[in-house]
């Protein structure tokens, strides 16, 4: 299977695939107010023409610049171009205004090359695996798989569970429009017969990440643009391969922290960035020098945040259970192409993972021919304002929503997902569990009930299974951990 994997690399479009998703994704992400999630949620229909492994490549290679790319602006700018880039400001613009920006980009690189290579080969070994022992799984099993990932997303995605938890709810119940699973008839369709699809996911994606993100900058262009800090000039720079040999055993371990963070649902590459920066710093025998431009300051989050590319498709693509936002809106994409992920993935379309395990290795190339080539003129890059790219991202969002289906009640939906998004930010919710939420809760909502139903209506069904207690039982203790935590926190006057 592996060698039928790399004769569908020899292809030219996953070639050319590769080659503009790193780019688009390195541009994007180096632009302050963009991202991978915006970018992946816009070029989904320009992938409906395309087979599959070309068009997952390109999404893929979004997400792969796009982390890397989120570093350039936070090194020459001090502005992170994604949140996962914001460890990366405390250590790299200081490193900059010393004139070592050109070793700051290439450690930023060389790390995030090696993040993404560690968590490639954790890929391989786990997901498939994973998904043959996920085949054992009946109707009572998947509903507790699905349970623990959306306890987790609450309780360990961030900010306010509460507000994490409401937005899970209103995910589920938006998942819940359309016909009912097990019974066939319609559910808050409102007498609409385009509603009985249920709402669709591009659409959904498209209105809370792209049109939300227009709607925003409206409004914050009424309130007065910030002041931009001028970019610092490149140098040639010197970190190379020597530096990161000695920094083996920092990249290692933040990779660590990386891959299994992201292996976790929900919490994203952001909290893995600081957590290695920290133990970076905790383990320097230099612990002095970080802030001021260090340069395993740089390395070690570098290394996490991309590390979180390969682990969080172990559950997307094993399971069906994506690992942040920015694998669900992946996640829609193979379901577009045919390859619906989860258990099955590997039996059906068993050749068509494995080249994209193979190209995701393949992908560091281009990063890094492109990476360093693009240094001089990433400068330029960064000071195009996002502002400008707007208009642009509104038009592609009509097109594309309208595309799906060729339907107006998708860009109806489309339409009003960006305005319930924009609300939301306003409002301080977070995007993700939403989006998490509502991939997940029809699945949970049938697994559920088709328990219910071959237990004869009992729940004894779920407590006979060994897994299902054993998934209960991690469940329970993490929310005794959070509690935990939560009352340490509150101690203190955290």
């Amino acid at each position: 299977m592996l060698l039928e994997a790399f004769y569908a690399l020899f292809d030219i479009w996953v070639l050319v695939a590769a080659v503009c998703g790193v780019v688009v994704g390195i541009v994007i992400g180096a632009i302050p107010g963009l991202g991978p999630t915006m970018a992946i949620a816009l070029l989904i229909p320009v992938t409906f023409g395309m087979s599959p492994v070309p068009a997952i490549i390109l999404l893929l290679g979004v997400y792969q610049g796009a982390i890397f790319g989120g570093s350039i602006s936070a090194i020459l700018l001090g502005v992170p171009g994604t949140p996962s880039s914001a460890a990366t400001v405390i250590d790299g613009y200081p490193m900059a205004r010393q004139g070592r920006a050109g070793e700051a980009l290439r450690v930023a690189l060389y790390a995030s090359v090696f993040g993404n290579l560690f968590s490639c080969g954790v890929l391989i070994l786990l997901a498939q695996p994973l998904a043959a022992f996920a085949l054992d799984f009946g109707p009572a099993q998947m509903a507790a798989l699905m349970f623990f990932a959306l306890s987790i997303i609450v309780l360990f995605g961030g900010g306010s569970k509460l507000d994490s938890a409401i937005m899970v709810l209103v995910g589920i119940a938006a998942g819940i429009v359309g016909l009912d699973p097990i019974e066939g008839l319609p559910r808050f369709t409102f007498g609409s017969f385009s509603a009985e699809d249920g709402l669709q996911l591009i659409p959904v994606l498209i209105g809370l990440f792209a049109m939300s993100e227009v709607l925003q900058q409206v409004f914050d262009r009424r309130r007065g643009e910030p002041p931009q800090a001028d970019p610092v000039a490149v140098d040639g720079g010197k970190g190379g391969f020597v530096a990161m040999w000695r920094m083996r055993s920092t990249l290692l371990l933040s990779s660590l922290i990386g891959t299994f963070v992201g292996i976790l649902p929900g919490i994203g590459s952001t909290v893995p960035a600081f957590v290695s920066y920290n133990l970076a710093r905790s383990r320097s025998l230099r612990k002095e020098a970080f802030g001021k431009g260090e340069v395993e300051g740089v390395a070690a989050p570098e290394a996490a945040n991309n590390a979180v590319t390969g682990g969080a498709l172990v559950p997307t693509l094993a399971l069906g259970i994506p690992g942040d936002a920015v694998t669900a809106v992946i996640l829609g994409a193979f379901m577009l192409q045919g390859l619906t992920p989860g258990p099955f993935l590997f039996r059906d379309h068993g050749v068509e993972v494995y080249a994209i395990f193979l190209a995701l290795i393949l992908l560091s190339i281009p990063c890094v021919i492109f990476g360093l080539a693009m240094f001089r003129g990433a400068v330029h890059v960064i000071r195009i304002q996002a502002r400008h790219l707007y208009p642009l991202i509104a038009i592609l969002s009509l097109f594309g929503a309208y595309s799906v289906n060729n339907s107006l009640f998708d860009v109806g939906v489309m339409l009003a997902a960006g305005g319930v998004g924009f609300t939301l930010r306003r409002a301080g919710f977070p995007l993700p569990p939403l989006l998490i939420g509502l991939i997940l809760g029809p699945p949970l909502e049938q697994s559920l009930r088709q328990a219910l139903l071959a237990g004869g209506g009992s729940a004894d069904i779920f407590l006979n299974s060994p897994i299902v207690l054993a998934l209960l039982g991690v469940t329970l203790l993490c929310m005794l951990g959070a509690a935990w935590q939560h009352l340490r926190q509150a101690r203190r006057g955290v």
